[in-house]
């Protein structure tokens, strides 16, 4: 399913209307009709229902919803947040002077009238918000910001069309914005709608077709869903050896759980052998803990790897049958394992990097011209803090512009980035970018990365590494909220995910079978 900006949404729109000959006016009545089979699938028993509408576009597509419910046998009252019709664009003054043939229950409203709209809001059943749509910049201003408040305060379930009026469609932040408990988008998904905590303001989600035309909406930005991920085959006649050899280099004193975790999380997704390396000080934990996985223990300092170990590891990995490796998990950062990750960029495998991996990573001076240089895949999965100190740029920053400094970075190491933060969103080099809606706030715990890390190293070996990344986050994200329902999201930990991967697979694969709604597509 394709996820469009404000800007590339209204492009889609212009280009629909102008070399289709769709008229703007059949698109606002094909959204507002979509929008009543939904309301009245969600609230089937909805009697009174108030629709709250602004000048532009989206009060058009909301004045549509009104005349649809009135006509249906609903009480609708509508009202128009202008001084008159003239303060209308031209698509909603057309509807509204079509809904006059139905209703004479429609009411301009300004500053004067807030006392007046909040008297029946707060009787009404329903409430359809159509004030902004996907092309409005906040901030709020003036006494529509009076109108939203009014809007939250009345307790009303409310219905958002397109998206929750007072949010940037492009921006998982907002300041003043209507609270909705479902909202209805048309043609494609926008990241306000997936990202939190925009998303949380958007409630259920459902996206309707309008009759946009396909061809005129970029593809490079893309929600991950069980429909458009591949699922890794067991070929009958294959060994172990066919499903992937991975090697997880890691673990420290007091940090032997990250690597514990990442190798059975890569087992438990398909490797068909998993192999730790890890300083020899804490190899009695891992053979105590680990059953199907092996581990080989190389020389220590100090509870973490020394000097020695680098070319211990590489003559391991270059004498083995290895076909990916996973490096950093509770490895610790100092100048042997800084020297270690410059040195695991030369093996000619493909190369996962994660946690402590990336912290040394960001301290070797030329590391992403080392990336650049690399042939075979490299992934790297930092949440914001370690992608800070691989850019150099503060979080803040990168949570307000993820899109661009994922898309430049990627580029400019070759590196493919699995971005942790509310989300998870996966970009390439190629400059595509992948979200996932997916997982729960019980996953922001220790440990839920280490598993990720297992996941990815034990995929890259089965699939092509875009669709190993993918799947990978889909599973991954799937098994934590298989986990918190069943053990809720308080009491989650990152070992209730390994647990939870192969129910992951189940579901996943049940999922695919599942024959989609061609119209009408609800986004869980």
């Amino acid at each position: 399913m394709k996820i469009l900006t404000s800007k590339e949404i209204s492009q889609v729109d212009k280009s629909t209307i102008e070399k289709t000959g769709i008229p703007s006016l059949v698109l606002m009545e094909n959204a507002g009709r979509s929008c009543v089979d939904i309301i009245l699938k969600d609230y089937p028993f909805v009697k009174n229902v108030s629709v709250v509408a602004g000048k532009g576009n989206n009060g058009g597509d909301g004045i549509v919803i009104a005349r649809y419910l009135q006509k249906l046998g609903k009480n609708v009252k509508l009202f128009i947040l202008a001084q008159n019709e003239e303060k209308l664009s031209p698509d909603n003054k057309s509807n509204l002077n079509i809904f006059k043939k139905f209703s004479n229950h429609f009411y301009f409203i300004t500053q004067s009238d807030l006392g007046f709209l909040e008297e029946n809001l707060v009787t009404t059943d329903l409430i359809v918000d159509a004030i902004f749509g996907t092309g409005f910049k906040p901030p709020v201003e003036g006494y529509l910001k009076d109108v939203i408040q009014i809007i939250n305060s009345t307790g009303k379930p409310v219905v958002s069309v397109d998206i929750p009026s007072g949010i940037n469609a492009d921006s998982p932040f907002c300041d003043v914005s209507v609270k909705a408990n479902l909202t209805i988008t048309f043609g494609y998904l926008k990241p306000c709608h997936i990202l939190y905590p925009a998303a949380e303001n958007c409630g259920k989600v459902y996206v309707a077709d309008i009759s946009l035309d396909d061809s005129y909406a970029p593809s490079y930005r893309q929600l991950i869903t069980p429909y458009n991920v591949l699922l890794p085959k067991r070929e009958k006649t294959g060994n172990k050896y066919t499903f992937g050899h991975v090697a997880l280099i890691g673990g420290s004193v007091g940090k032997s759980g990250a690597v514990i975790m990442a190798s059975k999380a890569a087992t438990v997704s398909g490797s068909g052998l998993t192999t730790a390396i890890v300083p020899q000080d804490i190899n009695p934990v891992l053979e105590t803990n680990l059953i199907e996985e092996m581990s080989i223990p190389v020389s220590s300092q100090n509870g973490t790897f020394s000097k020695e170990s680098k070319e211990e590891i590489l003559d391991i990995l270059n004498k083995g049958k290895f076909s990916s490796v996973v490096v950093g998990m509770g490895m610790s950062v100092n100048e042997n394992t800084i020297e270690l990750i410059k040195g695991l960029l030369a093996i000619e495998k493909p190369l996962v990097i994660d946690a402590d991996g990336l912290n040394n990573l960001s301290r070797i001076e030329n590391f992403k011209q080392l990336l650049k240089q690399r042939t075979f895949p490299t992934v790297l999965t930092p949440h914001t803090g370690e992608f800070s100190r691989l850019t150099g740029l503060d979080t803040k920053t990168i949570l307000q512009n993820f899109e661009s400094i994922g898309l430049d970075f990627s580029k400019e190491t070759g590196s493919y980035v699995i971005l942790k933060f509310s989300r998870m969103v996966i970009f390439t080099p190629e400059g595509k970018i992948y979200y996932c809606n997916k997982g729960n706030p019980g996953m922001a715990t220790a440990g839920t990365g280490d598993v990720l890390a297992g996941i990815v190293g034990a995929l890259v070996n089965r699939l092509p590494v875009e669709e190993a990344l993918k799947l990978s986050v889909l599973l991954h994200s799937t098994a934590g909220d298989l986990a918190a329902a069943e053990k809720g999201e308080e009491s989650l930990k990152a070992t209730d995910l390994i647990e939870n991967i192969p129910h992951a697979y189940k579901e996943i694969e049940l999922q695919k079978k599942v024959k989609r709604d061609s119209l009408i597509r609800k986004v869980d």
